[in-house]
């Protein structure tokens, strides 16, 4: 997975408005509020933009290309966007400051013929629609972040949403952030169920796309719910306050999921493709779900820092699971070392930062998911060791998510280290990392497997209970409540 909204909110920033001065006190934050309506069919959508003490220049689209879908229909003050044809701009006409409305239409099906070459930015699936909101809701050009900016979403009553903002006190009325009129994040509308539950603290929603699919709606519920639960074993409790799931269907029986990707713009959400022969009892446990829903407890990367971002989560990705009594602990370890066998098969010809920065282009995803997990094995192993228990990896995350979760900020790896190394009061994270990310081979493990007692022979591994550290191995893999 991969999140690319830091640079569009630092873009953001550069952009912000001088709004006239005004006195603190009396000066009203500007702001608008969207009505985003839906016919029975899916046909359309119908949005209306209302600007409190804001008049911008114009508007613009995160995808000019689906703007030939666009129709824009005056408000009933006389308010309108005009597309100026030397560039594409919407230049508003007839908006005053003060409150002021302007509308558009937006043909979906020809929108998502249009998007067709943007990996889904508006996809149909069977009778439902997902859609980043970025490419029907038009915005000011310059966003004013300290701005209130709200969206209701209407619909026939035959019609169900899902978004993953976080909800007012009107029904359908949600505060929306900044990154959400980018192309980033997922909200669905269509004839699903939403099924709500409140799990580990967070109140969780899942829809099933239109799509085939062999498990039940209980058995999907189930699944996710165990995920959720898994992860919260790390924090506590899982590391948002709301959780949105939507569940699209792919061809298949094995892997019982196929890919998934979890994503923050404007809350806690995720997309997972289990496959459509899956069958219940196959789904509780996977990795895909467990891995995604960890990402949600990490802070921001820059994107080319996937050794963090990805190796991490994929080492928890097993850690979590073993805990969560979704493993034993020798399918933990005999996972792990798999997957390290299939990073020392792939890449390796440059130093592993460089790996990481060029993963998208080169798609060496194993050797940098699984090097970083190396990584994360061995700074995890070296932290408990030097502070006898005190301190692991666990603790790093969890600094992490306390001091720098809940941004769209980037944290540099290395800085995130230093930073919870400092605050944490140990230093042997940095400089195995600083090693590893020069080192153009796969992170040597053989001493830590010596050490923790991992011996592994024709590919299968066997434990040593009695190798030095052991206990350090068991409390790796070992539900909270012995820990």
């Amino acid at each position: 997975m991969r999140h690319p909204i830091a640079l569009a909110a630092l873009l953001g920033l550069l952009a912000l408005p001088f709004l006239p001065a005004r006195s603190a006190a009396a000066a009203p934050l500007p702001g608008w509020h969207y009505v985003l309506r839906f016919d029975e069919q899916l046909t359309t959508a119908d949005v209306r933009c209302c600007l409190q003490d804001y008049s911008p220049k114009r508007f613009v689209g995160c995808a000019p290309e689906l703007l030939d879908a666009f129709t824009f229909p005056a408000d009933e003050g006389g308010a309108r966007l005009v597309r100026r044809a030397s560039d594409g701009s919407l230049i508003p006409e007839g908006l005053a400051r003060g409150r002021m409305c302007v509308r558009w239409q937006v043909d979906l099906q020809r929108a998502a013929t249009l998007s067709a070459g943007r990996r889904g930015v508006i996809r149909r699936v069977g009778r439902d629609l997902v859609i980043k909101p970025g490419a029907i809701l038009l915005r000011p050009y310059m966003w004013p972040f300290a701005g209130r900016v709200t969206v209701t979403v209407e619909a026939p009553e035959s019609v169900r949403h899902l978004v993953p903002w976080p909800r007012l006190r009107a029904a359908d009325t949600y505060r929306l952030d900044p990154q959400c009129t980018n192309l980033e994040g997922r909200i669905a509308v269509g004839r699903f169920d939403v099924q709500r539950a409140h799990v580990a603290q967070a109140d969780v929603e899942i829809a099933v796309l239109d799509r085939p699919l062999r498990a039940s709606a209980a058995g999907v519920g189930t699944w996710v719910h165990t995920a959720v639960e898994a992860v919260a074993g790390l924090f506590g409790r899982f590391p948002a306050d709301r959780l949105a799931v939507l569940v699209h269907a792919s061809p298949g029986r094995e892997p019982p999921v196929h890919f998934g990707m979890a994503m923050r713009a404007g809350g806690a959400h995720a997309i997972l493709y289990p496959a459509n022969a899956a069958p219940d009892d196959s789904l509780p446990g996977e990795w895909v779900a467990v891995h995604e829903l960890m990402h949600l407890g990490m802070p921001w990367t820059p994107e080319g820092e996937a050794w963090l971002q990805e190796g991490f989560v994929t080492y928890y990705q097993e850690v979590l699971r073993a805990r969560a009594g979704l493993l034993d602990e020798r399918s933990a370890w005999q996972n792990i070392e798999e997957g390290f066998g299939r990073g020392r098969r792939r890449g390796g010809r440059r130093p592993l930062v460089e790996e990481s920065r060029t993963m998208g282009q080169e798609h060496n995803y194993r050797r940098v998911y699984w090097a970083g997990a190396a990584m994360a094995l061995r700074i995890d192993v070296a932290l408990r060791r030097a502070s006898k228990g005190r301190v692991s990896l666990d603790d790093v995350i969890r600094w992490w998510h306390a001091h720098r979760g809940g941004t769209v900020k980037p944290y540099p790896g290395l800085a995130l280290l230093r930073d919870a190394e400092r605050a944490l009061g140990v230093r042997e994270a940095l400089p195995i990392a600083e090693a590893l990310l020069a080192d153009r081979a796969f992170p040597d493990v053989a001493p830590t497997y010596e050490a923790l007692g991992i011996r592994v022979a024709d590919g299968r591994v066997a434990l040593d209970e009695a190798a030095p550290l052991a206990a350090i191995r068991k409390a790796i893999m070992a539900p909270p409540a012995r820990r």
